[in-house]
């Protein structure tokens, strides 16, 4: 099949009737491809990968006569080491993909027809911009609100220049919470802060417990430092409800159930403290309610414990061994967790375990995530003045919120809520940057309800035509990472990163800060912030104490490409004088004991047990909706990220699509005893549904995951199927027991073949 026919196929290209292609780039350009080149002739520019990834990849492009020829991972960075992920090499062909959309386009048949007219920037921006204003004028500024998350996770596109404008306006705000939340309310309630050790310490682990997570899909070079930990003599395990690629190299894999790992944690505690294999000294010292935790380990059997979480006894007992005899243990928890009705109460059991063993302050040793201290570096307030609606005495007016998670239920007509609460102003218009609205937020089919009205107007900047164009009003071309400056951070080694523009917007794109400024200048909008550049962004986003200490300057980072600012107790004590910063000699925790707390007043002033809750998903469920709703939908089902696709980027590009749609249609694995059960066969064509609605897969047979659990990936176009449905519609946008987190992974549903 042809490449262009494959994208006539795939929906990928939009074209009105009887007009030529109006989204795709010219096939010349598609088909650039470079002469041999000498050194002299190429220019090279140091970018980060700006994907939801805990590595953000250095990487080196090459360009000639402005044109990127090559990408290559920074041989300099310590993480990096030269190689990027087998997505980050497709990055050229991603800049020059065939559905780039290179012009604004303007809908002029039904939503979802795909009828569209070119028009000019300024048309679209005048257009856009009266629209808004009227909006305004008729329903206030609350009106309107965005849809972003990780498309690209530089601060100035993600949050600098978009923030500046819905700040004036007086917008709606979004709460960004698909991710961490319940992080942030469990690993805190015991350690007193939400940042993690450097994971660079692991180089020097003698165990590395991959937990949550799947390093070969999501963070690949974390499984370098895993083999490493092996070379040295050390273990690997890993702890997951599926059999992801490392439990291969393991020395051991646990096969918990979805959400019960608070349940093998208690069984491990209980063994560690029956056994005396806990750190006397460390209890003593640093932890409050080790009492309350022994009593609570008293009560429940290994057996009990170990049936609620689906190991053996055994596999429970030699692993509370082989961690509590371990010198400087690892543990790598993933984001898999905390997504989960109780993902708040589940981070929290799991970090009773390096406390035990007084892991936390050996080197290498401990829990660590994505999630390392940077902002002492960063100056948004210098880049983001105070442009928000005032009352009459000068006070910040206090705006509504709709939330990520609950997107749908936030933009209703009638009804709509967020996070309990209702939203009292209804939602007319959105604009959709740097995500793909329609295929990564949950229970799609709510959300697509409201956005195919006519009265919900939506805008979407982007660089390719993603499933949420085809609801759209107005589709903006937006550039690559590639095509614009910013500075970002990694998640887990607490580098700050720089990003060149290696190349000049393709077509008519503009960066998120050009847009933003120009629909500002559209609005009306005269406020210095409106005319920054991304250079004067950059110089002021860096103009910080910290930053001026650790000579973290605008032209060292552009020359470097990353820089790492040295975060000991004496450069922190400002920033963050507790742990992980604290001395060792004067260790204290941000906890309002100043220790690590086993017992939590506000976990259990909220309703769950104080030490441990034993709490799952299926209780959630049985309690909300009854028993009889796990027997109508009796399969766990799951969305992690596979290896092809970050979140929803690389999802219209050819070569992916074909790995992630098999006969039509995205894949639903399934163990070879829930399809017997069915009838159904591998390959087969089936309806998979729960009470948000049906999705049509084709099954793949596979014996990753115990009966009983079946899973999807996440974020697959839709447009790439033929039913055009995908894992989304099925996922559950409920929030977490705290923290207001997602529950993406906590789902049931019923699948049969399909007629």
């Amino acid at each position: 099949m042809q490449r262009r026919e494959f994208l006539k196929q795939t929906g990928v290209l939009a074209i009105a009737s009887g007009t030529p292609n109006l989204f795709a780039m010219e096939q010349f350009e598609v088909d650039f491809k470079p002469k041999i080149h000498s050194k002299k002739d190429t220019t090279y520019h140091y970018l980060t990968c700006p994907r939801n990834c805990r590595d953000a990849c250095s990487i080196v492009a090459e360009v000639v006569d402005g044109k990127m020829v090559a990408m290559k991972g920074n041989p300099k960075h310590p993480l990096t080491q030269g190689s990027v992920c087998v997505k980050g090499h497709t990055y050229p062909m991603h800049l020059y993909n065939a559905d780039r959309i290179m012009h604004p386009m303007k809908r002029v048949g039904k939503k979802g027809e795909g009828k569209w007219e070119k028009i000019s920037w300024d048309q679209a921006l005048k257009e856009i911009a009266a629209k808004l204003t009227k909006i305004k004028e008729e329903f206030g500024g609350e009106a309107l609100t965005e849809f972003v998350y990780s498309g690209n996770e530089g601060h100035i596109s993600k949050t600098i220049a978009p923030g500046n404008f819905f700040e004036k306006y007086g917008a709606t705000r979004l709460v960004r919470n698909p991710c961490d939340w319940p992080r942030y309310a469990g690993t805190p309630s015991v350690l007193g802060t939400d940042y993690s050790k450097d994971a660079l310490e692991i180089d020097e682990s003698d165990m590395y417990i991959s937990w949550g997570s799947n390093e070969s899909n999501t963070a690949v070079h974390w499984i370098r430092f895993a083999h490493r930990v092996k070379k040295r003599g050390g273990k690997i395990i890993v702890i997951n409800p599926i059999r992801i690629p490392l439990a291969n190299q393991a020395d051991m894999f646990i096969q918990i159930k979805p959400s019960s790992d608070p349940a093998f944690c208690l069984a491990v505690c209980k063994f560690i403290i029956e056994e005396d294999l806990y750190d006397h000294e460390f209890v003593e010292k640093y932890t409050m309610g080790f009492d309350e935790l022994v009593k609570e380990c008293s009560l429940y059997t290994y057996l009990e414990l170990a049936n609620m979480c689906g190991v053996s006894v055994d596999e429970i007992k030699v692993f509370a061994r082989l961690y509590a005899k371990a010198k400087n243990p690892a543990i790598m928890h993933g984001d898999g967790g905390q997504r989960h009705y109780n993902g708040a109460r589940l981070v929290r059991a799991v970090t009773f375990l390096p406390v035990l063993v007084g892991a936390l302050t050996k080197q290498g040793g401990g829990l660590f995530w994505a999630y390392v201290h940077v902002s002492g570096c960063f100056n948004f307030e210098n880049c983001m003045p105070d442009l928000s609606p005032k009352d009459e005495f000068g006070n910040k007016i206090e705006r509504q919120r709709v939330s990520y998670v609950e997107f749908g239920k936030g933009i209703q007509k009638e009804g709509a809520t967020c996070l309990g609460k209702p939203v009292n102003v209804p939602i007319k218009a959105c604009i959709n940057y740097n995500s793909n609205l329609m295929t990564t937020a949950p229970n799609t089919n709510l959300i697509k309800k409201r956005i195919i009205e006519d009265d919900f107007f939506l805008v979407v900047i982007d660089p390719y035509n993603t499933d949420t164009c085809d609801w759209a009003d107005y589709v903006l071309p937006g550039v690559t990472f590639m095509e614009s400056e910013d500075i970002q951070n990694d998640q887990i080694s607490g580098y700050v990163c720089y990003n060149a523009q290696a190349v000049k917007p393709l077509g008519e794109a503009k960066t998120n800060l050009e847009f933003f400024n120009a629909l500002a200048k559209a609005m009306g909008y005269t406020e210095e912030c409106f005319d920054w550049d991304s250079e004067t962004v950059c110089r002021k986003f860096l103009d910080t104490k910290f930053a001026k200490s650790q000579n973290i300057t605008y032209e060292k980072l552009k020359a470097t490409g990353q820089i790492k600012p040295f975060r000991t107790p004496e450069t922190m004590k400002e920033l963050h004088p507790h742990y992980p910063y604290a001395p060792k000699d004067n260790l204290t925790f941000g906890t309002q004991s100043g220790k690590c707390e086993l017992y939590s007043k506000k976990f259990k002033d909220a309703g769950y047990h104080p030490v441990i809750d034993l709490g799952t998903d299926k209780d959630y469920y049985e309690k909300h909706y009854g028993k009889e709703y796990v027997k109508k939908y009796p399969l766990f089902f799951m969305t992690p990220g596979s290896q092809l696709q970050d979140n929803t980027n690389w999802g219209s590009m050819p070569y992916i699509v074909k790995r992630m749609v098999r006969n039509g249609e995205a894949m639903i694995f399934m163990t070879k005893e829930d399809m017997d059960d069915r009838g159904i066969k591998d390959g087969d064509i089936v309806e998979v549904a729960n009470e948000k609605g049906t999705a049509i897969f084709c099954v793949v047979e596979s014996n990753e995951m115990k009966p009983g659990l079946t899973y999807a990936w996440r974020h697959v176009w839709a447009k790439a199927t033929n039913s055009k449905t995908v894992a989304n519609i099925l996922c559950s946008d409920g929030i977490s027991d705290l923290g207001d987190g997602s529950t993406y992974a906590a789902n049931f549903v019923e699948v049969k073949k399909h007629n």
